[in-house]
């Protein structure tokens, strides 16, 4: 009898190791189905008191209420035993060091390692930085989003398309017809645009995690156009910009949860200066037209081989730009008039006397001036099946953003921007652009950028 009953608790042990052999395990130790598995969170954190709010060089432009709640989204995404942690976040620009302290939080609730957790922030100007009371708020949601995503996953099918969408976003560079540059933030609009400086990326990117029927699925945007929609919203009203639009524009008509991901929008804009090429949509209707846009590209979704997560990153030195340095003098004498006299009374000190396309221009030679000779620069990539992303703590330019799709070994690759510094194209520096006078790093930049993300999207292939 004994020996009866030790066969049949060897035969349950050995059905349930059988049962079990099919699936992975997560960061805690949570039995996974195989395949994806995918979770969705969105914390509202929408201050309900007066904050500094990010975007521009005003420091004291205090928040005075809200036209639209702000988020942090984090997308937890499982296959065996490898989770990565994907948030975007309404706020203007992020850096290492900050986005470090979310990964610190976000670790501590899931267990997931700080090397797959990535992080792009949506570049609203219309949201606080993450300092002060508000940045110890915002770090805490920041672990609560990674904890409920986690708890809210489901197996998923990875599904994907791409749009080309005209007439919505648009370099905000623009070459005249006397041969000289101008933008919507540099230059001057004398004479005839001819056209624009350089070629802009109106891919739309979806994503789609067809999840459980007792879960909605999950949709990813990613997209390129600068969200810089402030005086429009309130100058000092808190607000996603037309992303906010835009996510619930789509959630309402997809029934899905959405995360959206700023692309690579530092030299494109929402609008055109060219009178033919305006749409004329105010930052809300902007918003609602492209998540109907998004919807309707929904219908194009196929299904995605694969459903490995790979991962990779690193620090990139890169040089600082100190070719200014030898005008500190006259940069502080610009500055200081902007802040006695106003902004008008130190652009045409800084244009007419200096060759400073901006006072924000000489503002950036002050900063530049205190830097070391070099930097580092994060940079990573990884991979969800036959899917390709890549982060980083910047604004890149279209011209380089279709550059690293080209080359990509992914068909769909996502390009993901922090938002936090210009680093424009070598094109932007030749025809002298307000981002390649206002940036920190040196020319040729953008495009060591690009080399290295195509290595790095080779190794995760």
């Amino acid at each position: 009898m004994k020996k009866m009953i030790c066969v049949l608790l060897v035969l349950v042990m050995t059905l349930s190791l059988c049962a079990c052999s099919g699936s992975g395990e997560d960061a805690k130790g949570n039995g996974m189905a195989e395949g994806l598995n995918v979770g969705f969170s969105k914390i509202n954190v929408t201050p309900n008191y007066g904050v500094v709010l990010g975007g521009y060089s005003d420091e004291n432009r205090i928040s005075e209420g809200f036209v639209d709640y702000i988020y942090t989204t984090c997308v937890a995404v499982t296959s065996g035993e490898d989770t990565v942690l994907m948030y975007t976040v309404d706020q203007c620009g992020t850096s290492h060091a900050i986005n470090e302290k979310i990964r610190e939080k976000a670790t501590a609730a899931t267990g997931v390692p700080g090397e797959n957790i990535f992080i792009g922030f949506t570049h609203c100007h219309s949201a606080p930085g993450a300092s002060g009371q508000y940045g110890d708020e915002f770090f805490a949601a920041c672990g609560e989003a990674a904890q409920k995503a986690m708890e809210d996953r489901a197996p998923a099918q990875l599904k994907a398309t791409t749009k080309q969408v005209e007439g919505m976003n648009f370099v905000r560079h623009y070459k005249m017809a006397n041969g000289t540059y101008a933008g919507s933030n540099f230059g001057s609009f004398d004479g005839i645009i001819e056209g624009h400086a350089e070629e802009k990326d109106d891919q739309l990117i979806l994503v789609q995690f067809d999840r459980a029927e007792d879960k909605k699925d999950v949709v990813l945007v990613n997209w390129q156009a600068h969200p810089d929609s402030a005086r429009d919203i309130g100058y000092t009203s808190i607000a996603a910009s037309w992303i906010g639009p835009l996510r619930d524009e789509l959630e309402k008509l997809s029934g899905c949860q959405v995360a959206y991901f700023t692309g690579a929008s530092g030299n494109q804009n929402n609008d055109s200066m060219i009178q033919e090429e305006k749409h004329f949509l105010g930052w809300r209707e902007y918003g609602q037209k492209m998540g109907q846009i998004a919807n309707e590209a929904l219908a194009g979704l196929q299904p995605v081989e694969g459903t490995t997560i790979k991962t990779t990153g690193m620090m990139l030195e890169v040089e600082n730009d100190h070719t200014w340095d030898h005008m500190l003098e006259q940069a502080n004498e610009v500055f200081d008039l902007w802040k006695s006299a106003g902004i008008n009374a130190g652009n045409a000190l800084a244009k007419t006397t200096y060759g400073f396309s901006s006072v924000y221009h000489a503002r950036a030679i002050r900063t530049r001036a205190s830097r070391k000779a070099t930097d580092q620069l994060e940079i990573r990539a990884f991979s969800i099946g036959g899917i390709g992303f890549t982060t980083g703590t910047y604004e890149m330019f279209s011209t380089n953003a279709l550059e690293l799709k080209e080359k990509s070994p992914f068909d769909i690759t996502f390009v993901i921007t922090g938002n936090s510094s210009y680093i424009p194209s070598k094109a932007a520096f030749e025809y002298r652009s307000y981002e390649s006078d206002t940036g920190f790093y040196v020319a040729g930049t953008a495009e060591k950028l690009v080399d290295n993300y195509v290595k790095m999207l080779n190794e995760v292939k």
